[in-house]
């Protein structure tokens, strides 16, 4: 093997090797088990469970509907060089500075203070023995101490500080910090050296539409460098939950596809905000903020870098220049996975695969991200098409 794959698999090799000969036998078989050596990437990269469960009892909340506790957070239970490791062994995991992202804070808070040296101890172990870039998401206060132990781990790491709702945070987010709190945690970073960034997700129609130039005022005040607005996904207990607390469903119900009352128990479904995320991105562009489309963008930027999809949209480039995607290196980079795929074409950040009957689409997708910093599309895909990031990135 040669080429682009043999960059990364060569590397990945020799880290594995490296980190295996830190653990014993025992830790490398419960590493092994663990569900980060088999998982898939998400749409903002891969994501790290610090923690499980969590006490913030957000209504909008979709934890609950995968099964994990809702009333309770524990530290998750590998140490972080078993985390590395189990990183290590998963076949769509790329290591490095030009690798796969990683996002903290999915389906726990990880800065919560029973999970928090177990966040720590996570990012460390990246930066230590990898480099990939981190991004978190929290709604946690984030005192000095802990902006300071950020930022000497990672100074470019990404914070997402969330904050929906100022006039119903108490409702919707009945046991986490207020909004003042986070706002503060927003300066407290930009201070320590971050760059912090407000996350308007999930944008709740009927309620973010009349707060969001107040959020954004705020966290611009504060020290904010950026927006991330994010979409809404509802289930049926979720939709009970917010009903039982008299949070008007008139909106909601209007964007989403089906009746409320025919949501299936367990199943998430897209509520369409991408009106509202139009006007948050004006506003906060007026404010003179970053506006990223996507988490992942955010994470390149903070980490002083571009992609493709950012310059498309008039983000300014940063870091090394880019590769430019072409028919010889897109098809030469998945031929190096065994991939007969075709290049199809590149544009506005875009690249356009058809790939085989054999083609792993989701190795191939990472590949091509990560090594050309764009966003890929399959089409005419036997199997299931890869969508990242909404699309972006």
């Amino acid at each position: 093997m040669t080429g682009v794959a043999s960059y990364y698999l060569e590397f990945k090799a020799r880290l594995r090797d490296r980190v295996s000969a830190l653990l014993g036998d025992s830790e490398r078989e419960e590493a092994l088990r663990d569900p980060h050596s088999k998982r898939k990437p998400r749409p903002c990269g891969f994501t790290i469970h610090t923690g499980i469960g969590c006490t913030m009892g957000c209504l909008y909340c979709y934890i609950g509907d995968m099964g994990f506790p809702i009333d309770s957070i524990k530290p998750y239970p590998l140490s972080g060089v078993q985390l590395v490791y189990a990183l290590l062994n998963n076949r769509y995991f790329l290591p490095g500075r030009e690798g796969s992202l990683i996002a903290l804070g999915s389906v726990t808070e990880p800065l919560h203070p029973a999970v928090l040296e177990r966040t720590l101890e996570y990012i460390e172990a990246v930066k230590r023995y990898m480099g990939n870039h981190i991004q978190f998401s929290t709604k946690a206060y984030v005192s000095k101490t802990t902006a300071a132990k950020l930022a000497e781990i990672d100074p470019g790491i990404s914070p997402l500080v969330t904050i929906v709702s100022l006039r119903y945070s108490s409702i919707l987010e009945r046991n986490a910090p207020k909004p003042d709190l986070r706002f503060e945690s927003i300066r407290t970073m930009s201070e320590a050296g971050l760059k912090p960034l407000l996350f308007l997700r999930p944008v709740i129609p009927g309620i973010t539409e009349w707060e969001f130039e107040e959020i954004i005022d705020e966290a611009a005040e504060h020290g904010a460098i950026g927006v991330v607005a994010g979409g809404l996904r509802v289930s049926r207990g979720i939709i009970d939950r917010l009903r039982d607390t008299g949070v008007d469903l008139r909106e909601i119900e209007k964007r989403i596809k089906i009746p409320l009352g025919k949501l299936r128990a367990g199943v998430q479904y897209g509520v369409e905000v991408s009106d509202i995320k139009e006007k948050i991105a004006a506003y906060a562009r007026r404010k003179g903020l970053k506006y990223f489309p996507s988490a992942c963008m955010a994470n390149l930027y903070t980490h002083g870098e571009t992609c493709w999809r950012m310059i498309s949209l008039g983000l300014e480039g940063q870091g090394s220049p880019l590769r430019e995607p072409s028919k010889s290196s897109v098809e030469e980079a998945l031929r190096d996975i065994g991939c007969s795929g075709f290049f199809k074409g590149f544009s506005e950040g875009y690249i356009i695969v058809e790939p085989d009957r054999g083609c792993d689409i989701v190795l191939a997708g990472e590949l091509l991200r990560c090594w050309f910093k764009a966003c890929v599309r399959f089409s005419k895909s036997r199997g299931k098409c890869l969508e990242d990031c909404g699309g972006v990135w």
